[in-house]
C-alpha cells in the first residue's frame, strides 16, 4: 500500500501576498484545512488552519505560513507516511512525482487507512505491513534479519485456561516484543494467530539480544509462556537476495518449527 493510493489530487493553492483572512475564506469555500503556497509555480510553504487561527487576519500569508513542508514520493508506503506523521505531528504531507507536486495526503486519511491494517487485540500492524517492509528492503538490496516467532503450545493453553486467557497471552507477549523494538531499524507485526514477525536492520549483537529475550519464558498469571523463533540472517545467507519474501518467510517459519520440536519444556 503506497501513498498514491490514498492521496487526493484536489490541490488548493494561494500566493504568499494574500491576507490570512483571504486564506481563511478560501479554506471555508473549498472545505479544506490547508492551502499550498506557491510562487511562480514553486511550492514555498503551506497555510494550515492552525496557522490561520494563530495569526491576525490582516497579516499576509508569507508571514503566517509554515515554510517547511513535508514531502513524500508517490511510491512510498503508507507505513512511512504514518511514521512521518506520528514523529513530526504534521497534519498534511505533499506528494511529489519526481519534482512535480501531484497530490496531498492528510493525517486523517493516513490514520484511517492504517486502522484497517491494525490488529485490534494487540494494536500491532498485521501481515500486510511486514510484507510491505520486507519487499521494499529486498527491492532496495538492503539486508535484514527476519524473525518468525511462534508461541509454544498455544492451542493447549487455550484448552486448559480458555480463550480469554489466550488473548491475555497474545497481548502480554506483544507488549514484550513492542518494548524491545527500536523505531530506527525494527518492524514488528502480528502475523497470524499466535505468530509474530520481526524485520530488523540492526546489527547482529542487537538481534541476538532480542532472540535471547524472545525465547525466555515469561509468567502470565503464574503460567509460563515461551516461544520458538526462526531466524534468517540476511547479512550472512549467501542466497538471501535470490529468494522472494514469501520464500524467506517460509524458511524462517520452518526454522521456528524446528526450534519448537527441539523444545523439551512445557510452557504451562
Amino acid at each position: 500500500m503506497i501513498v498514491s493510493d490514498i492521496m487526493t489530487t484536489d490541490l488548493h493553492t494561494i500566493t504568499s501576498e494574500k491576507s490570512v483572512a483571504h486564506a481563511a475564506e478560501r479554506m471555508n469555500e473549498n472545505h479544506v484545512s490547508s492551502l499550498i503556497v506557491v510562487e511562480h509555480d514553486d511550492v514555498i510553504g503551506i497555510m494550515t488552519s492552525r496557522d490561520v487561527r494563530s495569526s491576525h487576519p490582516n497579516r499576509i500569508v508569507a508571514d503566517a505560513m509554515t515554510s517547511e513542508t513535508i514531502n513524500m514520493s508517490v511510491d512510498q508506503s503508507i507505513w512511512d507516511a504514518d511514521r512521518l506523521i506520528r514523529n513530526s505531528g504534521i497534519e498534511e504531507i505533499l506528494i511529489l512525482d519526481e519534482e512535480r507536486l501531484v497530490g496531498r495526503v492528510t493525517r486523517e486519511a493516513v490514520l484511517m487507512r492504517i486502522a484497517e491494517y491494525t490488529d485490534p487485540l494487540t494494536g500491532l500492524f498485521r501481515a500486510p505491513y511486514i510484507q510491505s517492509i520486507g519487499e521494499r528492503l529486498l527491492k532496495e538490496g538492503t539486508p535484514f534479519h527476519l524473525l518468525f516467532i511462534d508461541l509454544n503450545n498455544f492451542g493447549q493453553i487455550n484448552k486448559l485456561y480458555g480463550h480469554p486467557f489466550g488473548n491475555d497471552v497474545i497481548r502480554e507477549y506483544s507488549n514484550v516484543l513492542s518494548d524491545l523494538m527500536d523505531d530506527r531499524y525494527d518492524f514488528l507485526s502480528r502475523y497470524a494467530g499466535d505468530e509474530f514477525v520481526v524485520i530488523s536492520t540492526a546489527d547482529d549483537n542487537h538481534v541476538f539480544s532480542y532472540l535471547e529475550i524472545m525465547e525466555k519464558p515469561i509468567d502470565i498469571r503464574h503460567v509460563q509462556i515461551s516461544a520458538a523463533v526462526g531466524h534468517v540472517n540476511g547479512y550472512l545467507d549467501s542466497d538471501f537476495f535470490s529468494l522472494s519474501l514469501r520464500e524467506l518467510m517460509e524458511r524462517a517459519s520452518l526454522l521456528s518449527t524446528s526450534a519448537k520440536n527441539r523444545s523439551v519444556s512445557r510452557p504451562y
